[in-house]
């Protein structure tokens, strides 16, 4: 009896473990949907009619949802600092505080779109706004292809180590 409830538990835990890390891989994706979706309204914004980078900011928090809204609303608040503080900082600040939803690869790409913009022209903006989007785009395909294998392999993965606990266990 108690063998038989100590496998139920070693069951549960192995499957709660398994749905985490899809709902944490889910979160990633979602995440990186909502700043390929801010990118394209920063540069829909920027390419007609360049507004000052507060108002900038207003439009994509109403605009965005998720990690990017979040981004752009502490972007968006932590604008009174500027001038004791560079734009690069405040925009990387912003960016790691939503750290915890977005891949690495992601974030990677996002920051490195901050030393360009605010600093350089319009066009030069607008070319790595294009040339971040696409890196991200084409980490939204990878984890497309990559996200179901993923879970079922996570699945596959915390069901035999349950399965191999319960023959030790019996």
């Amino acid at each position: 009896m108690t063998k038989a409830l100590g496998f139920s538990l070693i069951l549960a835990a192995a499957l709660l473990f398994a749905a985490q890390r899809y709902a944490e891989g889910k979160r990633r994706a979602e995440s990186l949907d909502s700043f390929c979706l801010m990118l394209e309204h920063m540069r829909g914004i920027l390419e007609n009619q360049v507004p000052p980078i507060p108002e900038l900011l207003d439009t994509l928090s109403r605009r965005c949802d998720g990690p990017a809204r979040d981004f752009s609303m502490r972007l968006r608040q932590s604008m009174g600092s500027l001038g004791r503080v560079s734009f690069r900082e405040l925009w990387t600040k912003a960016l790691f505080s939503c750290k915890a939803e977005t891949d690495p690869e992601t974030l990677r790409e996002l920051d490195a779109l901050g030393t360009v913009l605010g600093r350089y022209d319009l066009e030069t903006q607008c070319a790595s706004i294009n040339e971040c989007l696409r890196a991200l785009r084409q980490r939204q395909e990878q984890l497309k292809k990559t996200l179901p294998q993923s879970a079922r392999l996570s699945f596959g993965i915390a069901l035999c180590a349950a399965f191999l606990l319960g023959i030790l266990l019996f």
